[in-house]
């Protein structure tokens, strides 16, 4: 849906974004209608095809209007190497501020609340931006965890947490790493969901033929989309229950 929608009205829904200081940045939208934002933040890929598609994904099943900001600014990576490279010169107090940009900009156009999600470098943005950002009335998070981003024993946003317990991202995203976070959030009191997935790894969200072909070349375990669509599932409740989502 959402790749196709970008193709068809690439004048549309690709958008610039001001940041406070003055920054441009760019961002893809899903269509005008839903009171709930969610802000969809990317792997270390980029905004590629398959974050394109879990964007509109979700925009359809939760019932929200999407904002997609581009933290590389255009640039994709289509090796393991590559993708290293980009999110190693990643300014992440910048990203947060990108974050911060989608958020002001989903009220302004009339969403009531504003969530924001991720995956793997994405997923530990959603948590700096539950943390740090106060337009973001609510944090997803699939799969990642920067501990330099803040302390989330601070947490006091709702927040969803995904991790599978094959992750082997150690010190960002394996199972040592998910307990040490799950453990954290509780103590912060926060309103918290945190769902392990025993036979997945890192990147499990990731259900287009190309995502799948990834993960197999990676050495991840092979994606369910069973799994996906439960997972998928949790958000939209999520987000009903906590930015006013209307899914359909």
């Amino acid at each position: 849906f959402f790749s196709d929608f970008v193709s068809r009205n690439m004048s549309v829904t690709l958008i610039e974004l001001d940041r406070a200081d003055q920054t441009k940045v760019p961002a893809y939208v899903s269509p005008a209608g839903p009171n709930a934002g969610l802000i969809v933040l990317q792997e270390w890929w980029g905004v590629n095809e398959q974050v394109k598609k879990t964007a509109g994904d979700l925009a359809q099943a939760c019932g929200v209007r999407v904002v997609v900001p581009d933290l590389y600014r255009s640039k994709i990576a289509y090796e393991a190497a590559e993708a290293n490279h980009l999110m190693s010169g990643l300014d992440w107090g910048g990203a947060v501020e990108d974050v911060r940009a989608a958020a002001a900009w989903l009220k302004s156009q009339g969403c009531s609340k504003v969530a924001v999600t991720g995956f793997c470098m994405g997923g530990a943005l959603a948590l700096a931006g539950g943390l740090k950002v106060d337009e973001v009335d609510a944090s997803i998070c699939f799969y990642g965890w920067n501990q330099g981003l803040g302390d989330v024993s601070g947490m006091k946003k709702p927040t969803q947490c995904h991790f599978g317990d094959l992750d082997d991202a150690a010190g960002f995203s394996d199972a040592a790493t998910a307990t040490a976070l799950e453990e954290k959030l509780r103590a912060a009191g926060c309103p918290l969901e945190f769902y392990r997935y025993p036979t997945q790894g890192h990147g499990f969200m990731n259900g287009t033929a190309e995502g799948a072909a990834t993960q197999l070349k990676m050495g991840r375990p092979a994606i369910d989309q069973a799994v996906i669509a439960e997972a998928t599932g949790r958000v939209a409740a999520f987000l009903k229950a906590h930015v006013g989502a209307a899914p359909p």
